[in-house]
C-alpha cells in the first residue's frame, strides 16, 4: 500500500527511534499540532482546525529544523455534536491525554514543547493541562500558540474580512485550507452564502443551543469571502510569526 511522505525530515512519525535519541543530543524542543475534527458550517471541512495546525507546525519545523510531532484530530468540541461528522473528547479526556503525551515527551528528555493549536475549545483545557503538569514538573517549558489569535494574522483579516470574518468557520481558517488543500474545495460543492451566520450568544453552550442559535454552525462569519490567495498569505503570517517567536 503507498502512503504519502511529508518531505520533512524533522517529522516523528517518519523517523526512527535512534534519530530521535540523535536529536535530543542537540535540540530539546518540539512542537505538537493539535486540533478537532468538527463542522464547519456548510462550507468548511470536518478537519480544518487540526489540518491547519498540521501545516503550519510542518512548514514551521522545516523552517526552524525543529522536531513536529504527530497532530492529535480531536479535541473538545462537544458544543459541535449536533452536527453530523463531530468527532469530540471531554474536557476531562483531552486533559488527561495531553498531560500524558507531554509526560512521554518528557521522559524522553525533551523540556520544551511548542502547542500549535487550531481550535479554540481546546485553550481552556490545553491550559489547564499545563497547569497539572507544572505541578510536578516545574522545569518543563510548556508554550501554547493558537495560530489564528496571532497578532500579524488578526491584523490581515481584520483589514480584508472586517466583522465578516466571525468567530467559528471563519474566513481566515477556510482562507487558509483552501490554500493547503485546494483539490479537496474543488471536488466539494460550491454554496454561495450571502449573509453572515448569526452572532454570539452566551458560552458554554448545549449541543441542542448550538445548533438553535447557530442553525448551519456559522458564527457571524461569512465564508463566500474566502479564497485561497488570502489563505496563502494568513499561511505564511502564521508561520513565520511562529518561527521568530521560536528563535527568539
Amino acid at each position: 500500500m503507498m502512503t504519502s511522505q511529508t518531505q520533512n525530515p524533522f517529522y516523528l512519525a517518519e523517523m526512527t527511534w535512534p534519530q530521535i535519541e540523535d536529536y535530543l543530543k542537540n535540540k530539546d524542543s518540539i512542537l505538537l499540532p493539535v486540533g478537532s475534527t468538527e463542522q464547519h458550517g456548510p462550507t468548511g471541512l470536518l478537519g480544518i482546525d487540526f489540518l491547519t495546525a498540521f501545516d503550519i507546525s510542518m512548514a514551521v519545523s522545516q523552517k526552524t529544523k525543529t522536531l513536529v510531532g504527530p497532530v492529535l484530530p480531536f479535541g473538545m468540541a462537544l458544543h459541535h455534536m449536533a452536527f453530523p461528522g463531530t468527532l469530540t473528547l471531554t474536557p476531562t479526556t483531552y486533559i488527561k491525554v495531553l498531560v500524558e503525551l507531554i509526560e512521554s515527551l518528557q521522559k524522553h528528555g525533551f523540556k520544551k514543547v511548542w502547542v500549535i493549536n487550531g481550535h479554540g475549545g481546546n485553550i481552556a483545557p490545553i491550559t489547564t493541562a499545563f497547569c497539572e503538569f507544572l505541578n510536578f514538573d516545574q522545569k518543563m517549558d510548556l508554550q501554547l500558540i493558537n495560530w489564528w489569535h496571532l497578532e500579524e494574522v488578526t491584523l490581515y483579516e481584520k483589514e480584508v474580512f472586517a466583522d465578516q470574518n466571525g468567530f467559528h468557520a471563519t474566513c481566515g481558517e477556510i482562507s487558509t485550507t483552501m490554500y493547503t488543500h485546494e483539490e479537496v474545495y474543488k471536488r466539494n460543492p460550491q454554496i454561495k452564502l450571502q449573509e453572515p451566520g448569526a452572532k454570539k450568544t452566551t458560552w458554554p453552550l448545549s449541543p441542542l443551543e448550538f445548533r438553535k442559535h447557530f442553525p448551519d454552525g456559522r458564527m457571524a462569519s461569512l465564508p463566500s469571502l474566502a479564497n485561497a490567495h488570502h489563505g496563502k498569505i494568513i499561511f505564511d503570517k502564521a508561520v513565520d510569526s511562529i518561527v521568530r517567536k521560536i528563535h527568539k
